[in-house]
């Protein structure tokens, strides 16, 4: 499953997993920092995630726009 998304400046979201699929994304545009302010994904930057792995508890520090892939269910475990 792929999907494109847009996220506006401020957007953070939960520390999760997905137990049934790696995922990988593709930063079209924009910026991702963690919660200690490092920047994770910048324009042009991909992350590989995998299957179980938990990540997230990011902030979008400005608009950003992310294409992700999942290789299989996208359940969400928090």
């Amino acid at each position: 499953m792929m999907a494109l998304l847009k996220f506006p400046m401020g957007v953070a979201d939960r520390i999760h997993s997905h137990p049934d699929a790696n995922q990988l994304f593709y930063c079209i545009k924009g910026e991702v920092k963690s919660p200690q302010g490092v920047k994770t994904t910048m324009d042009g930057v991909s992350t590989y995630t995998p299957k179980g792995e938990k990540h997230g508890a990011s902030n979008c520090s400005k608009e950003t726009i992310l294409l992700l892939y999942w290789d299989g269910p996208q359940t969400i475990q928090i």
